[in-house]
């Protein structure tokens, strides 16, 4: 009986402590997101954001690339914060810099105990689109990120 709860304690504790890693340890982060992003990348529709984070309700939220081309737009973004799920914003915008402005089609989403990472994706953009800017607005808080497609892959 005493060897019975010694194994049941250790399962319990094992099983626990397990589940307890994998919360914690951002193991998503250190894969590439997908292979359509590989295959972005290699076509030169990626683009790399290097803009500073901002807070959107006590989050530090930024946009980690874009994928344009193709008649599609996807932003990936990451959001940074602890015990707080889900951390992006549920619904995001883009207005290009001919004023057009668009909701995202689908979204997606992994969180764990730190950070959520997540992409919207844009369909039926139109080509020759030389910047973006990113931006949600609610309850008043806002964010929004100014990303160039001009001059290759990079961002204001």
């Amino acid at each position: 009986m005493r060897k019975a709860l010694f194994l049941a304690e250790w399962m319990l504790l094992v099983g626990i402590g397990g589940m307890a890693l994998i919360m914690v340890l951002p193991v998503s982060g250190l894969f590439d997101r997908d292979t359509e992003l590989s295959a972005a990348k290699k076509k030169g529709y990626y683009y790399e954001v290097n803009a500073d984070k901002q807070t959107y309700f006590n989050k530090k939220v930024s946009v980690d690339g874009v994928v344009y081309g193709e008649g599609e737009l996807v932003v990936y973004m990451t959001a940074k914060g602890l015990f707080a799920i889900p951390n992006l914003p549920q619904h995001i915008q883009v207005k290009t810099d001919s004023g057009e402005v668009f909701d995202h089609r689908s979204s997606s989403a992994s969180s764990n105990i730190y950070q959520s990472s997540g992409q919207f994706t844009f369909k039926n953009v139109p080509p020759g689109i030389k910047s973006i800017t990113v931006f949600k607005e609610a309850y008043g808080e806002s964010l929004s990120f100014h990303i160039s497609f001009g001059g290759g892959n990079g961002n204001e």
